[in-house]
């Protein structure tokens, strides 16, 4: 059956990595368009220039028609444009249809009158520190009419936004006082005109040619920095798409790894995945990995990368007193340059970036990422990069952590850390049948303290279980890797031993009695044990029968006089017919 693991990465961390190397925003006016506008001004300027010239050479009293033309227009479009604004205000107030009423004389009182607003638009752009830019009154007039759209629909029944936030605007009220102040420049200087029409033509005429001369080489400079923006414009969005590039690549690796991180059954897996990510991600740096030993007095090398593996110039072993990253919590630089701090396991020659390995509020243990580059600026610009490559791993070790200590308390006895007895019954079965395989022999070593039961009454079960545990040290001291040492029940323990026979099994046994004799958890306490020694083939033809002779041997050294080693007896020969 396949069980489910817990995912490394969760939701809220793919959102922050998403969001932490995001796309940027899609410009709002295309290059393009900018362009179109540019051209348009340009056009604009020029017809008006035009224009100019002929308006300028009516008589004096056309002029003044043509003023007091204009001046009517312009009022005309003014008061629309207040209707507009204040019934579409109390309509959107009020939600009362007959307010709408004068919105419609306003707006149709504005189509009429386009001529006016190219004419107010051509004195926008002949006026002289105009804050509009390249903007006309036009578009000005066409954007107050969608806002105040939008708050005529808003106001609609059924509708599910709320008129109110339009009616409030602070852009439609900008917009308006603009308005306002162009049209009143507009009616103030086409009254001073008519004031001083038949007097100044001549010296109007000769400002007009000024004017068309300076504006042309606006409408030039004009086209120059537009060209110029432009250019920037696009490299930076080819700078911007790179990256962005970059950064979902990142991300996909990032994903990636967290998924292959939910499948690593153990340390060794979850390094592969490491050191292969790492390979992608980052690139032209080593690293390595540390994690804490059992104790947690030291942090040994788990796994490294410089192109060709483990790097045999990285120390095995790392006391967490020497290293500034720990020390601080934090992520820290052990720069080459001089007067740098720098922790004292580190390279000479290099500089290297160090992150706590934290999870769920528990430091597991140290990556390190190395660059040739003294100063570190190379890791200064990969640090956020690494940092969650860091975090992905610290997940999947504080997930292998967790699974180790559930394994080792459903199979390990608390008091003396050895094995249980469901423990061992598994793994004699594994080594015999793998003995049978090579054809090789295994041994068995029952021990059992001598008066454990007297001591526990004269000394108090806090001493007995102070020399279970010191036992169970001593016996495990004298085992090789191979050994299994388990805690058969109460005093009794017992020592598998594959590949050892009787002989090898009798001197392992006389050893371990030598180093218990050695124990003394409290002044004055003896303790010793009496040992039995089994093997197969020697002695035993199964593991039951392995366990038997070795209690029986057992219950020898016992009669014997305790504090003794006995063996099995040699099991006789059999006779092939």
């Amino acid at each position: 059956m396949i069980r489910k693991r817990p995912k490394f990465l969760g939701t809220g961390i793919r959102t922050a990595l998403l969001r932490s190397v995001g796309l940027p925003e899609s410009e709002r006016v295309p290059a393009a368009m900018t362009l179109s506008l540019l051209v348009a001004c340009v056009v604009v300027l020029t017809v008006s220039a035009t224009l100019g010239a002929f308006v300028y050479t009516y008589r004096a009293q056309q002029d003044l028609l043509a003023l007091r033309t204009e001046s009517r227009d312009v009022r005309i479009v003014q008061l629309a444009l207040l209707d507009i604004e204040s019934s579409a205000r109390g309509y959107a107030l009020s939600s009362r249809p007959d307010y709408l009423q004068p919105y419609s004389v306003g707006s149709q009182a504005l189509d009429d009158n386009r001529a006016t607003l190219g004419k107010l638009d051509r004195f926008v752009a002949e006026l002289s520190g105009s804050a509009l830019g390249t903007q006309t009154v036009s578009s000005l007039i066409a954007h107050l009419r969608s806002e105040l759209s939008k708050m005529t629909s808003a106001a609609q029944p059924g509708s599910t936004t709320g008129a109110e936030q339009f009616a409030y605007l602070d852009s439609t009220k900008a917009t308006m006082d603009t308005l306002r102040q162009i049209l009143g420049q507009f009616l103030a200087a086409k009254a001073g005109e008519a004031t001083r029409a038949e007097d100044n033509v001549a010296a109007l005429q000769r400002l007009l040619l000024a004017l068309q001369s300076i504006s042309g080489v606006a409408i030039l400079t004009a086209l120059f920095l537009a060209f110029r923006g432009l250019v920037s414009q696009s490299r930076a969005r080819a700078t911007a798409m790179g990256e962005a590039v970059q950064n979902r690549d990142q991300i996909g690796h990032l994903l990636s790894m967290a998924d292959m991180l939910q499948s690593a059954m153990g340390y060794e897996d979850a390094n592969a995945v490491l050191r292969a990510t790492a390979g992608r991600l980052l690139s032209g740096f080593g690293g390595a990995l540390y994690i804490f030993n059992n104790s947690r007095d030291r942090l040994d090398l788990s796994t490294a990368w410089n192109g060709d593996g483990v790097d045999a110039s990285h120390p095995q072993v790392i006391p967490p007193s020497q290293c500034w990253a720990l020390k601080r919590g934090k992520p820290h630089i052990n720069r080459g340059t001089f007067g740098a701090l720098r922790c004292s396991h580190s390279l000479e020659g290099q500089s290297a970036l160090e992150i706590p390995m934290l999870a769920r509020g528990e430091v597991y243990g140290l990556l390190q990422i190395f660059s040739d580059d003294p100063t570190g600026a190379g890791l200064e610009t990969i640090k956020p990069l690494a940092i969650a490559l860091a975090d992905s791993m610290s997940l999947a070790l504080s997930s292998i952590a967790l699974r180790e200590r559930l394994r080792n308390q459903a199979l390990r006895d608390p008091l003396t850390g050895l094995y249980n007895r469901r423990f061992m019954e598994e793994v004699l079965e594994s080594f015999a049948l793998q003995a049978e395989r090579r054809n090789a022999p295994m041994s068995a070593i029952m021990i059992d303290l001598d008066h454990f039961k007297k001591l526990n009454d004269q000394h108090g079960h806090a001493v007995g279980d102070a020399v279970l545990r010191d036992v169970a040290a001593a016996i495990v001291s004298a085992l090789r890797k191979s050994d299994i040492a388990c805690r058969y029940g109460g005093e009794e323990l017992i020592v598998l031993l594959p590949d050892s026979d009787l002989v090898a099994a009798r001197t392992k046994a006389e050893e371990i009695r030598k180093r218990i004799a050695d124990v003394s958890p409290v002044e004055g306490v003896v303790v010793s044990a009496s040992l039995g020694v089994a093997s197969i083939p020697q002695t035993s033809a199964s593991p039951a029968d392995l366990l038997t002779m070795a209690d029986a041997a057992l219950y020898k050294a016992k009669q014997e006089g305790r504090n003794r080693v006995e063996a099995a007896p040699a099991r006789m020969a059999l006779v092939k017919p």
